[in-house]
């Protein structure tokens, strides 16, 4: 279980680590949409503001999340619980935002390498995250038979 909390804490890093650097770019775009519309308020949308600070909060959420399974290894399944939660989220309104048209945001029709990555990591936060959960509870009813 050791080598599976330490591919999950990996995983979880990587992943923070790309929504940050995910919500830098959109800081970029962002603050070059502004500059082009500045004469036009009623032109520039809130959009790229609203998805930098998403991509930066769940940036910032991650990191700590898979600090935390470090810290309570095998004694806590809530670390595991939520990143599972939130990965599924994540993966859940990636595919709305492909498939409807969001506010703030529209319907998104790109799909990129960064894109594919994130929900390689996701999906694996999940499968590597549900197997520490199952392993500890074995554990506390083996701990309980004994």
């Amino acid at each position: 279980m050791k080598s599976a909390i330490i591919s999950m804490v990996f995983l979880m890093l990587a992943t923070g680590s790309l929504y940050l650097f995910v919500s830098t770019q959109e800081i970029a775009e962002a603050s070059q949409e502004f500059e082009e519309n500045a004469g036009n308020p009623q032109e520039f949308e809130s959009g790229a503001f609203i998805e930098t600070a998403f991509f930066a909060a769940i940036g910032a959420a991650y990191i700590p999340i898979g600090l935390w399974a470090t810290i309570t290894r095998h004694t806590s399944k809530v670390p595991y619980a939520l990143a599972i939660g939130g990965s599924l989220a994540l993966i859940g309104l990636y595919i709305l935002s492909r498939t409807a048209d969001i506010p703030f945001v529209g319907q998104q029709d790109d799909v990129g390498f960064i894109d594919i990555l994130s929900k390689v990591l996701q999906g694996g936060i999940i499968a590597v995250s549900a197997y520490i959960i199952l392993s500890i509870r074995r554990e506390e009813k083996r701990k309980l038979v004994f």
